[in-house]
Parts: C-alpha cells; structure tokens; sequence
C-alpha cells in the first residue's frame, strides 16, 4: 500500500487498529512477492511485541495524572462570620439586619444574600447551623440562642422559631 493510500485512509478517520492490520498485511504480502518464498503469516514479529495505541493510553493517562496532580488546597469557608455570629448571638443584642450589617462590614467578600438567608435559616430547626442550639426571635426582634433566653416577665412569650402562629 503506498504511502497516498495510507494518507487518504486516515483522512477517512480510520481507527488506528485499523490502519496498523493493513500495514501487517502489507508487510506479509512484501515477504511473499521479495523472494519468491511464500512465508506464514503472522501479525507479529517472533521477536518485537506490538501494542496498539489504544492499549498504551489508559496506563499512560493514569499515570500522567497522578504526577500531574498539585497537592490540593486547604478549603476556604463561605461563611467565615459564624463565630462572630455565635457570639451575637449569645449575647442576644443585636436584630437580624444589625447583625448583617456587621457581617458585611467586616466580610466584604461574602454575598450580602447569602448572610441573609443563613441568619433567616437560624430560625428554622431544618437548617440551621447549630442543630443542637434553636435559635429565637425575642418580641423587641432581637435573635438569641434558646438557652440563653432568661425567663420571660410578666408573661412574655418569644416568638415561635417555625413561623407558625400558635394556635388559638
């Protein structure tokens, strides 16, 4: 097979399994025409062992990327302010939007947004932060833990933490 044909077979998107059966055949067919003797054929030679492209590529790769691979870097927090939002909320004096306000003040890199949604889902027992520790909405607005909520005067409920109105 000259070397046009192979050019315009591999143009044709040949697979390279392909490309390299026909080359064993050439080679077959050149040891039968060169010395008048016809030889068995063989796809590979007694002393060289052929491997197809196909068959090196998955080794190589795994290999390549392994050594390829960077140590990872340490994982930077969305949300550095929960300890300072720990904090406040302890001491039970600040309202949602101050609290926000300090948060943005002091992470300007944090999306407003999701301050917001993470101190409205401190109210909420399915996804707040410290599972272990409701957070409340005092009647001045106010957000504390439960457990820090000291007694409540003259009758004076929280509000309830899911929202929900209290039955009458």
């Amino acid at each position: 097979m000259s070397k046009a044909k192979k050019a315009k077979k591999a143009a044709d998107h040949e697979s390279p399994a392909q490309v390299e059966a026909e080359q064993v055949q050439e080679q077959v067919e050149s040891q039968e025409v060169g010395n008048g003797e016809q030889t068995p054929a063989t796809i590979v030679e007694s002393s060289a062992e052929q491997l197809f492209a196909s068959q090196e590529q998955p080794q190589e790769t795994a290999k390549e990327q392994a050594e390829e691979k960077p140590a990872s870097k340490p994982k930077v927090s969305k949300r550095p302010y929960i300890q300072d939002v720990g904090i406040l909320l302890s001491a039970g004096t600040h309202t949602k939007p101050q609290i926000l306000a300090l948060i943005m003040e002091k992470y300007p890199q944090v999306s407003k947004g999701g301050a917001s949604t993470f101190l409205t889902d401190l109210l909420n027992e399915k996804y707040r932060h410290w599972k272990d520790r409701p957070v409340v909405k005092t009647p001045e607005g106010k957000l504390i833990f439960a457990d820090r909520l000291e007694a409540p005067a003259c009758g004076v409920q929280p509000v309830a933490e899911s929202g929900e109105q209290p039955a009458e």
